[in-house]
């Protein structure tokens, strides 16, 4: 393996160096053609530019190609990662009710763990190009709260049922999204620094995700449902974590709801000074928000 990344490293050296020896010719030329003043050289310096730029160009797209592709087959194994993760928390968790024997689960651990370091450590490489290639702008996070999303329809529709009115339906059809979401999609907060976000098909497909997607795909969901005032929050906390989660509001009562941890939807609604005092993720408290968003709007806190 090492030797594959390793000739990969060269490769795209080449083409850097390669870059760089055509720009170098092109501004020769370029400089060249600047001086001559007969037509016939004239013409013949053009077309010399005009071929290198050519070649500049397909190596160029070869390169933005070969980044693609790597970019994609990294971030296919973070979600298998993420799954591999939840499977063993979930082995775990069977031990404890007497459903699996200690030996499987000490063997599947191991494997497990050793996947994970080896994962981990190939993520580490290449953070910064997946980082790179999973920039947003704000339009594009935006864009993410989507109701038009078929998996989105889809769970809205099966939480709303028949004859769904909005305000006096909303609020069941959001526990029972809620309760759906943080029990059955695992939230796991990546070790490895990557900016990468999960669409609402990869989460229900490996049933896994980060804060931050799930509460992508919770927000679009209530969209779908027909709230518009529902935002992604993203909070600093005060054990100097960050945090994701949606806030709303309904019939005046405002609501925080966090699908990465199983609670009543009832829980953090009120007043809404007292649920954001109220409110806590695995102990820690909000220190302040940081940027909220949905499908109109997008604000960032100083």
């Amino acid at each position: 393996m090492a030797v594959i990344v390793a000739g990969e490293r060269i490769e795209k050296l080449r083409k850097t160096s390669a870059e760089q020896a055509l720009l170098r010719n092109i501004q020769a030329l370029e400089f060249r053609l600047a001086e001559e003043t007969g037509p016939e050289m004239k013409n013949e310096l053009q077309r010399q530019i005009l071929d290198l730029k050519q070649a500049l160009s397909m190596i160029q797209g070869e390169s933005y190609a070969l980044l693609q592709e790597r970019n994609e087959e990294l971030r296919a194994k973070v979600i298998e990662l993420e799954r591999m993760l939840a499977v063993a928390m979930k082995g775990l968790s069977n031990v404890k009710e007497g459903q699996t024997s200690i030996t499987e689960i000490e063997i599947a651990e191991k494997t497990t763990e050793a996947k994970m370091r080896l994962y981990e450590l190939l993520l580490g490489k290449y953070a910064d190009l997946i980082n790179e290639f999973e920039k947003k702008t704000v339009g594009e996070i935006k864009s993410m709260i989507d109701k038009d999303n078929l998996t989105v329809q889809s769970l809205a529709q099966r939480f709303a049922g028949e004859n769904y009115s909005f305000e006096i339906n909303y609020i069941d059809a959001v526990s029972g999204c809620l309760e759906f979401i943080s029990s059955g999609i695992s939230h796991v907060k990546s070790e490895v620094e990557l900016n990468f976000w999960l669409t609402p098909n990869e989460m229900l497909e490996k049933m896994v995700g980060d804060d931050e997607d799930i509460a992508v795909l919770l927000c679009s969901v209530l969209y779908s449902l027909g709230d518009e005032r529902a935002e992604v929050v993203i909070a600093e906390m005060d054990n100097r974590t960050t945090h994701a989660f949606v806030i709303t509001e309904h019939k005046g009562r405002f609501y925080i709801l966090d699908a990465t941890q199983k609670h009543d939807i009832n829980d953090f609604s009120g007043d809404k000074a007292g649920v954001l005092s109220r409110y806590s993720s695995r102990g820690a408290k909000i220190k302040r928000f940081l940027y909220k968003f949905n499908r109109n709007n997008y604000e960032q806190f100083l």
